[in-house]
C-alpha cells in the first residue's frame, strides 16, 4: 500500500493540536490524547521520510527524516504504554 503524501492542511492540523495540548497545564492533557497526538506526529514524519526517499532527496535529508520519525514513534509508544494502551490502534 502506498502511503498518501503529507498535505499542508495536515501539518497545520497537527500544529494546532500541539498548540492546544501545550495550552493545558502540565499534567492536565489526557495520556490517551497525548499518545494519539504523538502517534499522528510519528505517522506524519514517517510519510515525510518516505516522500523524501521517493523524491530523490539527499541521503542526509532522508536519514534525518527517518531518525526524527523513529524518535517520534518511540515517544508515541512510551506515551501509549503510560496511558495503558497496548497498541496504537487501541486509541481509536
Amino acid at each position: 500500500m502506498t502511503r498518501q503524501p503529507v498535505r499542508p492542511a495536515e501539518i497545520s492540523d497537527l500544529i494546532a493540536w500541539a498548540a492546544r495540548l501545550s495550552r493545558t497545564r502540565p499534567g492536565n492533557a489526557s495520556p490517551t490524547e497525548t499518545a494519539a497526538y504523538l502517534a499522528a506526529k510519528a505517522d506524519m514524519l514517517d510519510r515525510i521520510a518516505a516522500e523524501r526517499a521517493g523524491g530523490g532527496q539527499s541521503s542526509r535529508a532522508i536519514t534525518a527524516a527517518r531518525e526524527t520519525a523513529a524518535a517520534a514513534r518511540a515517544a508515541a509508544d512510551t506515551a501509549a504504554r503510560a496511558a495503558g494502551i497496548t497498541t496504537l490502534e487501541d486509541q481509536s
